[in-house]
């Protein structure tokens, strides 16, 4: 979904969370070569350490941190860079990172606990929940389904499919609402039931949430998830919270220039459970670590049987996961990006490992060589 600012003229914002890639990226893992032109010639240091110095040294990114895990503890982390280009200021494992759709695998973990506590049901609708959405919504949208929001099988639009939509007004949660109607009035970007990958369906997950419990999205998300897991989360960019942490960054021809979160309006804030997080990578550890101990039967927070519905893949994508088959076992990642970072995290249940690599700079470059990264690490990893 995207903003507009003033008249109906007006530019739309960029609102771009991280679209899932394809599976070229799963090529590691499938035992065969990539044509991609931005590929480093072998050989290369495959450790997570020579692999976050290389986003750094040899492409210029202006810093990484990553991290490696089983499904117990870390075992690995490590740093690279600096905060902001032209700085000298380090970055630290302990930095924050914005994470982007990660955060849609975030939202609907807190869900499922929902759905345990009985305030849900996998199988509700949004009309079951959001007030007054009975009599407007559009026909087709009737028979949809929490899991359906989930596995962006809605048939809810894209942010390609949408020109530019009203400012929203008052509380996010109250935007949400407002969004919701405003997108479930309108025809289906696609037949529900088909895969169409839609920031909107996550806000309208979040506005039956927020409606069923009386609560707010981040009071949710800070009760039944971050605060269990002793995570410690930001909302919004890392320097809308602290000087001292890394600098977003957009592409500037073989460089990269900071970019101040000004630049992202307030008006679409209400697209935070889509993606709007920032945390450092020992925190997103902390969440791989959840869903890879589940995956080894170990889970925690949740029953086993909530884990295997948001881990249940239709079409290659579960609850804000993406989900391939590969020679060395079912991968399960996600990839997030506001333009200006980029993040990623795998986990492979076969080989009881997990990677998550983030990067403070965006464009389609950085996140094709954070994807190899990871990729290479969590390959050295197994093998």
């Amino acid at each position: 979904m995207r903003n507009r600012a003033g008249d109906s003229n007006a530019r739309p914002a960029r609102t771009n969370l991280g679209r899932l890639l394809p599976a070229v990226f799963i090529a590691l893992f499938a035992g065969c070569d990539s044509s991609d032109p931005v590929q480093p010639a072998p050989p290369v240091d495959p450790s997570l350490s020579g692999q976050i110095h290389r986003l750094v040294e040899v492409h210029g990114i202006p810093g990484a941190a990553g991290v490696a895990v089983t499904h117990e503890s870390i075992v690995d982390i490590r740093a690279a860079g600096v905060r902001c280009a032209g700085s000298d200021s380090a970055v630290a494992a302990g930095d924050l990172f914005h994470i982007g759709s990660i955060g849609k695998s975030m939202t609907a973990t807190m869900i499922a606990s929902l759905v345990e506590g009985g305030a849900l049901s996998w199988s509700a609708g949004p009309a079951d929940f959001i007030p007054g959405l009975a009599d407007s919504i559009h026909p087709l949208y009737r028979d949809i389904t929490l899991l359906d929001l989930l596995r962006h099988r809605a048939g809810v639009p894209a942010d390609e499919d949408i020109g530019a939509v009203p400012i929203f007004a008052g509380t996010l949660a109250e935007q949400r609402l407002q969004a919701s109607r405003w997108v479930l009035k309108l025809p289906p970007a696609a037949t529900p039931g088909t895969f169409r990958y839609s920031n909107a369906g996550y806000v309208i997950a979040a506005a039956v949430a927020e409606s069923a419990t009386g609560t707010g999205w981040r009071a949710l998300m800070d009760s039944l998830l971050f605060e269990p897991l002793a995570m410690e989360v930001h909302y919004g960019w890392p320097r809308e919270h602290d000087d001292d942490q890394p600098c977003g960054h957009e592409p500037a021809g073989a460089s990269y220039r900071p970019v101040d979160p000004s630049v992202e309006p307030a008006s679409i804030k209400f697209l935070e459970p889509a993606g709007f997080i920032s945390m450092s990578v020992s925190d997103l550890a902390e969440f791989v670590e959840l869903h890879l101990a589940a995956r080894l039967g170990r889970p925690s927070i949740l029953t086993q049987a909530s884990f295997d519905t948001l881990h249940a893949p239709v079409g290659g994508y579960a609850c804000g996961l993406g989900v391939a088959r590969t020679y060395d076992g079912t991968l399960f990642w996600h990839n997030g990006s506001n333009d200006y970072f980029y993040a990623v995290m795998y986990f492979l249940p076969a080989g009881d490992a997990g990677v998550a690599v983030a990067v403070n700079a965006g464009g389609a470059a950085a996140g094709t060589r954070t994807h190899r990264a990871a990729e290479t690490v969590l390959k050295a990893i197994i093998e």
